[in-house]
């Protein structure tokens, strides 16, 4: 009985390694975008239906692209320090896209590119009629060596950088949702930021709190890279705009 345990145990293991490998794999498209301007990737996690998951991925891929376009920012995120470090106590910030743009997206946005695996279901849009290489269309695992970006934000040429972070989620889609929305937040943030400080000391330690709010409009988005660390369960998105 307990050679058929342990042999159930390997069996869903290989199971388990196996699904997170197929994971890893995306579409070039996804993962290095920056070379298809004026597109974007929608994605969501599959349903019973193969029509209803490529329906939800290409209103992803629509919301995505416009908000690339243009997007407005109002609140910020707060920040604990103390002598020990600096610890995120989370954020409440709104986004605002240009919501008849977004009625014309999805009214004559054309699919351009598409890819299912066995949990998700990935579409890129274009509002042109751009067509995409062979090259571009080439699956790629996600290289399990963090990528050169992640720790050294790209600096300078005309445009400003920012990362967006997300832990993962049940759902993949999620995870890569809120790794873009941060990112966004985060191009927003570069431009301008207030800073609001509350300051405590106790026994001669001290404490600060410290509000980050940001009002700020970005256009003309474009997202650089994709990048997800199986280890950690991260999910990194790198986005740019240029100077205003």
């Amino acid at each position: 009985m307990r050679k058929i345990e342990l042999l159930l145990l390997v069996l869903f293991a290989l199971i388990a390694a196996s699904v997170s490998s197929n994971a890893q794999v995306y579409p070039r498209w996804f993962l290095e975008p920056l070379k298809l301007k004026g597109t974007a990737s929608g994605y969501t996690q599959n349903f019973f239906l193969q029509s209803s998951s490529d329906s939800a991925a290409f209103v992803k891929a629509s919301e995505n692209l416009t908000s690339q376009h243009y997007t407005e920012f109002s609140g910020g995120e707060a920040y604990w320090e103390t002598e020990a470090g600096v610890y995120w106590m989370g954020d409440n910030f709104a986004e605002k896209v240009d919501t008849s743009y977004l009625k014309d997206v999805l009214s004559h946005a054309k699919k351009v590119a598409e890819y299912s695996n066995k949990s998700m279901t990935f579409v890129l849009v274009s509002m042109s009629d751009s067509t995409i290489s062979d090259s571009m269309r080439t699956m790629m695992k996600c290289s399990v060596k963090e990528p050169d970006w992640v720790e050294a934000i790209p600096q300078g040429g005309g445009y400003i950088y920012a990362e967006g972070v997300s832990p993962q989620y049940f759902y993949e889609s999620s995870s890569w949702g809120v790794a873009e929305r941060k990112a966004r937040f985060n191009l927003a943030r570069n431009i301008k930021v207030t800073l609001e400080t509350m300051q405590k000391v106790e026994d001669r330690s001290g404490q600060e709190i410290r509000d980050e709010e940001v009002s700020e409009s970005i256009c003309n988005i474009e997202v650089v890279y994709r990048w997800r660390d199986a280890g950690r369960g991260l999910y990194y998105v790198l986005m740019r705009m240029q100077y205003k």
